[in-house]
């Protein structure tokens, strides 16, 4: 018996370590083959990258702004489905923050202010000085209250894909330790290799597209500076909360389902905060957290007419 145990043991360890191997060697593979979509700038000494698409923007109109979800491994390729219906008629600002997509690991602070101030360097580097329609996904909601709160004056309005608030984090969930151990088997074993654990949806992409954005997320799942973003959240929720809800124009797109890291307590949280807010607008979609996969269509018909009603 003990001898049974002892070669699953080795099994076991070897194929982790086959694993390992593999991983790390068709990460310097794929380095070869990345080709950066956007343009890289230089924000306190690393590159970030922006890519800007659509109609230039007129004399006063405000340029959209995506600030992506927690963990995206790479933004201009995961919200192309939604955003590509924007650009007729806007122009749209995709940021890569440090971590993500195309954009530099940088090991600096992930607080609130820290990503914020980054964002808005990156952007005026590109010529773009606001006013701003700032549009984010799940987590980056905090960057987005914060930012209006901080410079009102760049921010006309805000487009929450279901977004968080400061209290979707008032309940800490056992996550910590998931987040970990989630890190050391991406970032260092690979698993998000296995498309059986790692579904990576690829609607309204290339072929080439396609493949960028598998290496990107084979580069970037739970790297470092994602890894301590997430860990940031709650501090970083706290932060928020001692501000008042922004006086702009609000459109929230929220989902029977939410955060499952979460749970129900985004849902209600996100309802607490329409009810709260002066000038907000909910609308409830019967779809996943990562809701420009399912209703990209309807989500861009009614932010048109958000943008109309501005």
């Amino acid at each position: 018996m003990r001898s049974i145990v002892l070669w699953i043991f080795i099994l076991i360890t070897l194929l982790f370590a086959t694993m390992a191997c593999y991983h790390h060697l068709m990460l310097r593979k794929e380095a070869k083959v990345i080709q950066v979509v956007g343009s890289l700038v230089e924000v306190d000494g690393y590159k970030m990258n922006i890519l800007i698409v659509g109609n230039k923007a007129k004399k006063g109109e405000p340029t959209i702004v995506l600030l992506s979800g927690s963990g995206v491994a790479a933004p201009v390729y995961d919200y192309k489905i939604l955003y590509s219906k924007l650009t007729d008629r806007y122009q749209v600002a995709v940021i890569e923050k440090f971590g993500y997509g195309y954009s530099d690991m940088c090991g600096l602070p992930r607080d609130v202010h820290t990503m914020v101030e980054e964002d808005r360097k990156a952007l005026k580097i590109k010529g773009q000085y606001g006013p701003y329609i700032l549009m984010p996904h799940s987590m980056s909601a905090l960057e987005a209250l914060y930012w209006a709160n901080m410079y009102p004056t760049e921010v006309k309005a805000i487009i929450g894909l279901d977004m968080a608030v400061p209290t979707s984090y008032d309940e800490k969930s056992a996550q910590r330790f998931k987040l970990s151990f989630n890190k050391i088997m991406t970032s260092f074993f690979g698993m998000q290799r296995i498309p059986a654990i790692c579904n990576i949806p690829k609607n309204g992409l290339s072929k080439q597209e396609a493949e960028q954005l598998n290496c990107l997320v084979y580069r970037n799942t739970l790297n470092d500076d994602v890894y301590a973003e997430c860990k940031m959240v709650y501090e970083n929720a706290r932060c928020v909360k001692k501000l008042k809800n922004p006086d702009i124009p609000i459109l929230m797109f929220t989902t029977n389902l939410g955060d499952p890291a979460i749970g129900r307590y985004w849902m209600a949280a996100q309802d607490n905060f329409a009810k709260q807010s002066t000038n907000c607008t909910q609308i409830k979609l019967n779809c996943g957290h990562n809701l420009h996969y399912y209703k990209s269509d309807y989500i861009a018909l009614e932010i048109k007419k958000f943008m109309n009603s501005l």
